[in-house]
């Protein structure tokens, strides 16, 4: 059973997170960040909720959607937007974006520059990990159009064969781009494919922090049991669009899909339970949105990098 400051951590992480991404998607509409952002809006609960089930120290792979996995670590705000912006600052000193974030000494480790492409990098890391007879898990997050990959089976299989200490996590929010995933999926569950390579696969509500901690905390006792993988499936929300700017127009229920939007329904939980009052939230959120906007002032206030930078980090 989830404890009561769990989840309040996980509200207000998951409420910084909503915060600070509006405010990146604002920078993009008045042209300062270029419209490279996909947002995570709707699944960012699910996000903190699954990473607060491990150790700080537990390597992180993502995909691209939402900034949630990295404000869940602890990344500096500042940081992310400089990569974003091509400033100095950045993480990745403004090279690669908001989408490849690598924040090591928080093990944040970004992802592959091809969708999908993580999940093998997620199984070589996995296989250090093991060699090294280390405690440590792997966690990797991709959605359901990266389960379509054929990276997808063979990091399945290969970790599922060396009985790899990996946790692997589909958001499923029902959409790859634009192609909804009943068009583009034969099995109805993406977690139905763990069968095909042994290992667990768990379906859990991606509004339930309770069923995404309790999904994650199985997963990785058996990652550090020697036991293998796990893939887990998070049902998710999308509640925008696939990139900042996109108008949604393949798409019938964008209006109505925020009376679920699971934010809204932790924040009346927290209330309910008595963690958190109205003022208490109000308070919060002015403080975060002072937060995110220093980190704007920063990131302005900082300089575009150098051409040389181009060249530099580069080893083969």
């Amino acid at each position: 059973m989830i404890q009561n400051d769990q989840l309040k951590h996980i509200f207000a992480k998951a409420l910084l997170t909503r915060l600070f991404e509006a405010r990146l998607i604002k920078l993009t509409a008045e042209g300062f960040l270029p419209p490279l952002l996909h947002p995570g809006a709707g699944q960012e609960v699910a996000q903190i909720a699954a990473l607060s089930a491990l150790n700080d120290d537990d390597p992180l792979l993502y995909s691209h959607r939402g900034v949630g996995y990295m404000v869940a670590r602890g990344t500096s705000l500042s940081a992310m937007i400089a990569d974003m912006a091509g400033r100095a600052g950045g993480t990745n000193n403004g090279k690669g974006g908001i989408m490849h974030v690598v924040d090591v000494p928080n093990a944040v480790y970004g992802e592959s520059g091809t969708l999908g492409g993580g999940l093998v990098l997620s199984v070589g890391m996995g296989m250090a990990l093991k060699r090294r007879r280390s405690d440590q898990v792997v966690i990797h997050f991709f959605g359901d159009g990266a389960s379509n990959r054929g990276t997808f089976h063979e990091a399945l299989n290969w970790a599922a064969v060396q009985k790899l200490p990996c946790i692997y996590v589909c958001e499923n929010n029902g959409w790859a781009v634009s192609v909804p995933t009943s068009v583009s999926t034969a099995v109805e569950n993406i977690a139905d494919r763990a069968a095909g390579y042994g290992i667990p696969g768990e379906v859990v509500d991606g509004a339930d922090p309770n069923a995404v901690m309790a999904a994650i905390s199985d997963a990785a006792r058996r990652a550090r049991a020697g036991e293998g993988p796990s893939l887990i499936e998070i049902k998710a929300i999308r509640l925008l669009g696939h990139y900042a700017a996109d108008p949604q127009d393949y798409r019938a229920d964008a209006a109505t899909v925020k009376e679920r939007d699971p934010l809204v329904t932790l924040r009346q939980r927290v209330i309910d339970l008595g963690l958190l009052s109205e003022a208490e939230i109000d308070a919060m959120t002015a403080d975060y949105e002072a937060q995110v906007e220093q980190a704007v002032e920063t990131v302005k206030a900082a300089p575009l990098i150098d051409a040389d930078q181009a060249f530099a980090d580069l080893y083969a």
